[in-house]
């Protein structure tokens, strides 16, 4: 097991400022952010851009937080599933997505952004071109900066999951594990 010791109980000033300022936008530090506090430096820049994406850009939550769901479950990753599964349903994202994308189904949206923000997800994850018309119809949709953040987002979401796996990072206490056996 690659776990990564828990910092907390010796935190250097600054790391303990950094702690602090995680907690107050975040709540509850656990898991990947406390493994990462091993490295406080770096845990401030990943921070910073985390920060961004999720509460400072421009893609509305309810497609950010998709993304992220979609993400999770391609990459199998539970913990950050386990994360964003509430302010995907606080930022409108129907169960019934919620659990197509958890069962890995086609998904049976009215909404058009849906499968096109998950076509650029897919891009990114397989390293090809975003298809023009997709890349057309989001940027009228949500403006160029908006598909911009979601490449960027995508990319730092696997980030994490990577993260999350190297260093064996548990679920959150308390959780269950969202996908079982088929893929965890």
């Amino acid at each position: 097991m690659a776990r990564l010791p828990d910092p907390t109980a010796a935190l250097t000033p600054e790391a303990q400022e950094l702690y602090d300022q995680l907690a107050a936008r975040r709540g509850r530090i656990d898991g990947m952010y406390r493994s990462l506090l091993n490295y406080p430096e770096l845990t401030r820049q990943v921070s910073e851009l985390g920060t961004f994406l999720r509460f400072g850009g421009v893609l509305p939550a309810a497609l950010r937080e998709l993304a992220i769901l979609w993400v999770a479950r391609r990459l199998g990753a539970a913990y950050e599933w386990v994360k964003h599964l509430e302010p995907a349903r606080q930022a409108g994202v129907s169960e019934a997505i919620i659990e197509a994308i958890r069962t890995g189904k086609e998904l049976q949206s009215h909404d058009q952004l849906q499968p096109e923000v998950l076509t650029v997800a897919r891009c990114v994850l397989e390293r090809r071109s975003i298809p023009p018309e997709v890349q057309d119809v989001l940027t009228v949709r949500i403006g160029l900066p908006g598909v911009i953040e979601l490449v960027v987002l995508v990319g730092f979401y696997q980030m994490i999951a990577g993260v999350i796996f190297a260093f064996d990072v548990p679920l959150p206490e308390g959780a269950t594990p969202p996908f079982g056996a088929e893929n965890a």
